[in-house]
């Protein structure tokens, strides 16, 4: 995080390599994916990449990589002496033949987060599929809502529901929640994950308070269930992780990185014999923080869909999947960089590369005649994108209106750079809209940038 923040601050900085072992169990490695995928939406200047080596790798099998000029944004490992790239790839349709369902009638289950959104939509899933006994785990009290949801299951279903609040990551609480699921039983049958924070801070003001933070509730908690259940024969161990940590999530560097070490996690349970699941979920529409991308047309996933998703991934026996309707080429639209990574080409094959996309915008700015005519162009369509960022706001936004006033944070200012250089095709580099803060100064910077006017161009180096 720190080479980041520092490479970041640099007027021409060298690419990021990140390099580590992947033969043993390492564990410190877990949450560099979603940390570098995040870092290739907000750094690109940086073309965040990565190198996974073991033992035997020599060194001469690596440096054609780290010497290549121009390689895109890259995940690389090498296994066995033979080099592998690490691609997304859609998934099959759902199989619609019946399979049985992975919850045992009268069983005992415990489910983290069970307060939340996606956290109650597993509890109904268990009660209504049967389940005997349900501990749901949560930091604080329920909500008045919560809790009449709860008592509604309850009655509909017969299904004893016991709540145990506290932190998930500390092992008495962890302790506590095993023992009163098996406390009529002696028997927990199936854990589902969903507890989590969520705090976003791009890469350059992230801290080690947020990542803490973040990465108690999703790793540290993990861990934690992993130690209180070794003594069970667990039928499943599903742990919640997210999109983010998949596709990289512009602003969640803390997220991402949390819900990589989740995949991770899931595959060293099944190394060692243990049941475990690991679900990237895309963003629902009725709960959870993704819900404001409905407002971009984006599609989302339904609690009926979700549900059966869900039913469906653990009687397939699916150990680290995706689930999530998204349009990769909407989402990284605003982020011409990544057009070229090797994570996301198969989802993004059919599309043009930024360099052959047209730019109506930079074609005006052009052709107009004189540079105010310029001026003007560059700062009604930032304009524009700072009232979109901020959600449309109807506040007045003027050319010298100051930016960062209006509430625009470090997430909106890595946007904006991004869709100036899309529409543009025109270098931005971080920090300018700090020091360029009311759309009239960065149209005259911007100018410069493509020789447009006289403005200090020499700034910009």
């Amino acid at each position: 995080m720190t080479v980041i923040q520092h490479l970041a601050q640099r007027t021409n900085p060298p690419r990021l390599w990140l390099l580590w072992r992947g033969d043993n169990d390492a564990w410190a490695a877990t949450g560099l994916p979603g940390l570098l995928r995040v870092a290739a939406f907000e750094h690109p200047e940086l073309a965040p990449s990565s190198i996974e080596i073991c033992g035997t790798t020599p060194l001469e099998a690596i440096l054609a990589d780290l010497l290549a000029a121009g390689q895109p944004v890259t995940e690389i490992a090498w296994r066995h002496g033979v080099r592998h790239l690490a691609r997304i790839h859609p998934g099959p349709g759902p199989d619609t033949s019946p399979m049985p369902g992975p919850v045992r009638p009268g069983g005992a289950y415990l489910v983290t987060g069970g307060l939340g959104g996606l956290g109650l939509l597993a509890v109904r899933w268990l009660a209504e599929r049967g389940a005997g006994r349900i501990v749901v785990c949560g930091r604080t009290a329920p909500s008045e809502t919560a809790a009449e949801e709860l008592h509604a299951l309850h009655a509909a279903t017969g299904t004893d529901i016991s709540l145990v609040l506290g932190d998930i990551a500390d092992p008495v609480i962890a302790d506590q929640a095993v023992k009163t699921a098996v406390n009529a039983t002696g028997m927990l049958h199936g854990v589902l994950h969903a507890a989590g924070v969520v705090e976003d801070a791009t890469l350059s003001t992230l801290t080690e308070d947020l990542t803490e933070r973040v990465w108690r509730g999703k790793a540290e908690g993990a861990w934690t269930l992993h130690q209180a259940t070794l003594t069970h024969d667990l039928d499943f161990f599903v742990l919640y992780s997210s999109i983010a940590g998949l596709l990289g999530s512009p602003g969640q560097g803390a997220y991402a990185a949390a819900n990589t070490f989740l995949d991770a996690f899931a595959a060293w349970r099944r190394s060692h014999g243990l049941p475990a699941t690991a679900i990237a979920w895309g963003a629902w529409s009725q709960f959870g923080r993704g819900q404001h991308l409905a407002q971009c047309n984006l599609i989302m996933i339904t609690p009926a869909d979700g549900t059966a998703a869900l039913e469906r991934i653990l009687a397939e026996g699916q150990h680290c999947v995706a689930y999530s309707p998204i349009d990769a080429a909407r989402w990284t639209a605003p982020y011409p960089a990544l057009r070229h990574s090797t994570l996301l080409a198969p989802l993004l094959s059919d599309l043009p590369t930024p360099d052959d996309a047209p730019s109506p915008l930079r074609e005006k700015v052009l052709a107009a005649g004189t540079d105010a005519e310029r001026r003007h162009l560059i700062e009604e369509f930032i304009i524009d994108q700072v009232r979109d960022l901020l959600g449309g706001t109807h506040r007045h936004i003027g050319p010298h209106t100051g930016m960062v006033a209006l509430g625009l944070d470090s997430l909106g200012a890595v946007q904006l750079q991004q869709r100036i250089q899309r529409a543009l095709h025109t270098e931005v580099k971080p920090g300018v809209i700090w020091v360029k803060p009311s759309p009239a100064s960065l149209a005259e910077w911007l100018l410069g940038q493509m020789g447009c006017s006289g403005s200090n161009k020499e700034e910009s180096r």
